[in-house]
C-alpha cells in the first residue's frame, strides 16, 4: 500500500512497529522522530529485538547532533550500528547510508522518507508498505549483510532497486517505458545516463524539483528544457519536495535514490519498481503538485 506524506503522517510507520512480534530492522539515513523512538522503545520493552543502522556522518550535521541522535536511539533499548564505510567503489571516496526502510519480520516499509519530524509534517514523501514475501526476505537479507559488513546476496538486486549495483539500470527501465512519464525529485544530477534518458523523452517528460535546487541542477534543468522537456520548480513551503518518484503508464519507481552518480554508484540506497493500482495514486498526487508548481 502506498502512503503519501505529509498527508498520512507517522501512523504507517508506527503501525509496522506495533505489529512486530519478534524483530524490527531499521536502515535509514537519519532517525529522530519522537513518536517513532517511543514506539521502538515500547517494542523493545515487550521483547522485540530492535536493530538500527543509521548514517554516521549525515551531510551538514555537526558531531554533537549526531551523538544526540545516537543517544536517543540507544535510549530505546535498540542495538545501534553506524553504517559501515564500505559501499563505495571509488577508493577513499566517502559514500552515505542513504536508504530509508523499516521491517518487522513480515512486513516492510520502503520509501523516500527519513524518520524525522520533517518527513511526516512538511515534506512530499512516498512510503510503500508491503507484505510480499520476496520483498520482505530481500530487505532483511540486505539489512543482515550490512549489519555484518558483508556483501548483499545477488538475488536481492532482482527484487529491489538497490545501490550500489543495479539501480541505474532499473531506473532507466522505468524512464524508458513507452509514453509520458512524471518525475518528482529533490535533486537532478549530474548523472549523464539518467539525464540523457530524461532528455530523450522530450515533451513526454514532466518533472518537478524544489525551487531551492543549486546552480548545477539549474544547468541540468536548462538542458532538459532545451530538449522540449517540461520542468517546474515547487516552492519549498508549505510542502518541500524531498520525494524520489517516477510514474508512467505501466511502471513506477519509489525509493531513496536521487539521480546522482554518488547515489546510484556509491551509496546504500533502496527502492522498488511498482505497477498496478499504485500508479494512478502516484499520478494523481503528481498532477496536484504540478498544478501547485505553476
Amino acid at each position: 500500500m502506498l502512503y503519501i506524506e505529509p498527508n498520512a503522517g507517522v501512523a504507517p510507520v508506527l503501525h509496522l512497529i506495533r505489529q512486530a512480534h519478534h524483530e524490527i530492522d531499521v536502515g535509514v539515513y537519519y532517525l529522530s522522530d519522537r513518536k517513532i523512538l517511543s514506539a521502538l522503545a515500547a517494542a523493545h520493552d515487550r521483547g522485540v529485538q530492535v536493530q538500527v543502522i543509521v548514517e554516521g556522518k549525515p551531510y551538514g550535521m555537526k558531531l554533537w547532533q549526531v551523538r544526540k541522535e545516537e543517544r536517543a536511539i540507544e535510549g530505546t533499548g535498540a542495538t545501534l550500528h553506524l553504517a559501515p564505510y564500505r559501499f563505495t567503489s571509488h577508493g577513499d571516496q566517502y559514500a552515505f547510508y542513504h536508504a530509508k526502510y523499516l521491517c518487522n519480520g513480515h512486513e516492510c516499509e520502503i520509501g523516500t522518507a527519513n524518520l524525522d519530524w520533517s518527513a511526516f509534517h512538511r515534506n512530499r514523501e512516498y512510503l510503500y508498505v508491503t507484505n510480499n514475501p520476496q520483498v520482505v526476505r530481500a530487505v532483511h537479507a540486505v539489512f543482515s549483510s550490512d549489519w555484518n559488513n558483508q556483501k548483499a546476496p545477488a538475488y536481492v538486486h532482482q527484487v529491489l532497486v538497490l545501490s550500489p549495483g543495479t539501480s541505474a539500470g532499473q531506473l532507466l527501465q522505468v524512464i524508458n517505458q513507452p509514453g509520458p512519464i512524471s518525475v518528482e525529485s529533490e535533486e537532478l544530477g549530474p548523472y549523464q545516463p539518467i539525464l540523457d534518458a530524461l532528455a530523450a523523452k522530450g515533451k513526454d517528460l514532466r518533472m518537478i524539483l524544489p525551487a531551492s535546487i543549486n546552480s548545477e541542477d539549474q544547468r541540468d534543468v536548462a538542458f532538459l528544457r532545451s530538449h522540449g522537456c517540461q520542468v517546474r520548480l515547487l516552492p519549498v513551503k508549505p510542502v518541500y519536495m524531498h520525494a524520489k518518484m517516477i510514474v508512467g503508464h505501466s511502471l513506477a519507481f519509489v525509493g531513496s535514490e536521487n539521480f546522482t552518480q554518488t547515489s546510484l554508484e556509491s551509496n546504500r540506497e533502496m527502492g522498488l519498481v511498482l505497477d498496478g493500482e499504485t500508479l494512478a495514486k502516484l499520478q494523481a498526487q503528481f498532477d496536484q503538485d504540478w498544478n501547485r508548481a505553476g
